[in-house]
This record gives C-alpha cells, structure tokens and sequence, in this order.
C-alpha cells in the first residue's frame, strides 16, 4: 500500500493527506470551503469522511482534488 499523499508543507501549511477527514481540512482551512464546496464535496454532514472518500462520492478524482487544494491553500498563504 502506497503511503497517503500530502500537500507539500508550505509557510504555516500543515501536510494534509487524502485519509484526512473534510471536517479536520475545514478546521485548520475554513476558507478551503469555498473550493470543497464548488468541487461538490459534503463540507457538511459528509466532513468526517476522508478527502479521498469524499472526492469519490462527488464523481471526483482525488489527487485532482488534492492538487486543486494544494493550489488553493498555497494561494491562500501567499495573500
């Protein structure tokens, strides 16, 4: 088994891999929701779910998932 895939560390980013929970993405990233939710993930009742589970229930791929997020997040530290 592949170990989980992680968003690069970048200034004041946590890694996030895609077994991290929606919910926990949300936490440490509330303006990610905006992304999540224009992808369709649930960032709602689904936010326990993994990224990884939640980009598949939204007809999504996960690492396409995880590198709009990383893009995001890294935008996001450099404003």
């Amino acid at each position: 088994m592949a170990p989980p895939t992680l968003i690069p560390q970048a200034k004041g980013m946590e890694g996030i891999a895609l077994t991290t929970p929606v919910n926990e993405i949300l936490r440490r990233y509330p303006e990610a929701v905006r992304l999540l939710s224009g992808l369709g993930l649930d960032t709602c009742c689904g936010g326990a779910e993994p990224l990884e589970e939640a980009a598949r229930q939204a007809g999504r791929d996960p690492i396409e998932v995880l590198n709009a997020l990383t893009n995001f997040l890294q935008k996001e530290v450099r404003q």
